[in-house]
């Protein structure tokens, strides 16, 4: 896990600035667990549920039971996300090739099991690229969903700063933010109600049709080790189950990623405001 989540969000506020700063400068610490480039590791588990639904808790359990997973914190850290809208609209627009099983290699080399949107809207794309790997329909009741949806994902979803700050920030914010509006874009057409509810139910169907029903587990949130263990014949571990990203760590993540664009914007401003000074003093020197 990077050392941007995790125990990073249960520091005081002083000390989130301060590793801020210090991943701005290409100082911050480095995460240990970061998988190796080298052959790609067979994939064994596909996570086709939707985001608030256990994601990122499934990917911490996941970690304990021996697998690398692949979720949307690595694809961020990793530059991903264009790669990922690319396919996208490859998959839905027709634009481009799609993706075969060497694509999807190609991103996921190092890891094992892959989680979380945009992966999950490749339904049949990574059944058919992996048909070896087990498949969890990770879920919880759709109004429990859309509920939390409204209070994180698609609150921080319409800050409008956000459109502002992928020109001022194309690195960073300019990177993950285009693909977020597409992946939304194609999921409900940004439109929050009852097309979005609609959505989860249609997406939550069509994976039950797609997946052997032998490959397929569906697990609810909250359901603990015991199905998800028996599922991947794994011993059930000691401890409880994880459970992270609630709603306040989410939008505590969410806020600091806005900083993180700002602080950059400001940065890309010093780098063009400098040689503009420079050219406006020569010039001024040169009409004297």
């Amino acid at each position: 896990m990077s050392d941007l989540e995790g125990d990073y969000f249960q520091k005081p506020w002083y000390k989130q600035i301060a590793l801020a700063l210090l991943y701005l400068l290409g100082m911050g610490p480095k995460s240990d667990d970061k998988p190796k480039n080298g052959p790609p590791r067979p994939v064994r588990v596909l996570v086709l549920g939707l985001g608030r639904c256990g994601t990122t808790s499934l990917r911490e359990a996941l970690k304990i039971l021996g697998y690398q997973p692949y979720d949307s914190a690595d694809r961020f850290l990793a530059g991903h996300d264009p790669l990922w809208a690319q396919a996208l609209r490859a998959k839905v627009y027709a634009q481009g090739r799609k993706w075969d099983r060497a694509d999807f290699d190609r991103v996921t080399v190092g890891y094992d099991a892959i989680l979380d949107t945009p992966c999950a809207f490749f339904v049949e794309d990574l059944v058919a690229a992996y048909p070896d790997a087990l498949v969890i329909l990770n879920t919880r009741p759709v109004d429990s969903w859309l509920r939390s949806m409204r209070s994180t994902i698609l609150a921080v979803h319409v800050w409008p700063s956000w459109r502002l700050l992928q020109y001022t920030d194309p690195k960073c914010t300019g990177s993950w933010y285009p693909s977020r509006r597409l992946e939304w874009e194609i999921f409900c057409n940004h439109d929050y109600g009852e097309p979005c509810r609609e959505a989860f139910l249609k997406h939550y169907d069509h994976v039950r049709k797609v997946v052997p029903k032998d490959r397929l587990l569906e697990y609810e949130l909250g359901s603990g080790w015991e199905s998800l263990c028996g599922f991947l014949g794994k011993e059930v571990p000691k401890g409880e189950f994880p459970r992270v990203n609630d709603q306040d760590g989410f939008m505590v993540r969410q806020r600091w990623l806005w900083w993180y664009g700002l602080a950059l914007s400001v940065v890309n401003g010093v780098k063009l405001g400098v040689p503009v000074a420079v050219l406006w003093a020569a010039w001024m020197w040169y009409k004297k």
